[in-house]
């Protein structure tokens, strides 16, 4: 206005490919903190128990025995004039080395849930070379009238290895 020329505004210059990088790091540190959440669930669990369920939650339970119970089903049979409860099933090692195999707890629970008999059982072999399966067999005499289902998990595992090992049918009569 008082003799200057107006001054236009510069152009802001483009966004180079420098500032592209963090986001890219970015993109790939996530990328490697998902793979090593998932790829060492079982140490993470080991340490933080309270995982499992997390773990669990979105489709990828945690093993830390390394053990499955397969195929188990339970019957009652006729000894003579006596019941006994007779519970078969396998033992498989699922690691990609041998594996130990602890003792098998079995319970006979009520209606209502609460064990009405439970008893440990050897384990046919004290260990597994992997992907090894075995068969076991246990029995019962005269087990409880009310019993209406069996539960066998591996013994001496604490509370997240034997929600992920635990098997529950009933009795089949």
């Amino acid at each position: 206005m008082w003799g200057r020329q107006p001054r236009w505004a510069k152009p802001e210059p483009a966004a180079t490919k420098h500032d592209r990088w963090p986001v890219f790091a970015s993109i790939i540190a996530v990328a490697i903190g998902a793979t090593a959440l998932i790829g060492m669930r079982e140490r993470i669990v080991r340490l933080l128990p309270q995982t499992a369920a997390a773990y669990r939650a979105v489709g990828l339970p945690v093993n830390l025995a390394g053990l499955e119970l397969r195929d188990v089903h339970s019957r009652i049979v006729m000894d003579g004039m006596r019941r006994v409860l007779t519970i078969e099933g396998e033992i498989v090692n699922i690691r990609r080395e041998q594996n130990r195999v602890p003792p098998v707890t079995l319970a006979v629970r009520g209606d209502n849930g609460l064990d009405r008999y439970a008893w440990t059982s050897p384990a046919p072999k004290s260990r597994l070379e992997a992907g090894e399966k075995i068969a076991f067999r246990a029995r019962l005499a005269s087990p409880p009238e009310d019993g209406s289902q069996v539960v066998v998990r591996f013994a001496k595992l604490d509370e997240a290895k034997e929600a992920a090992t635990a098997f529950k049918g009933s009795v089949r009569k």
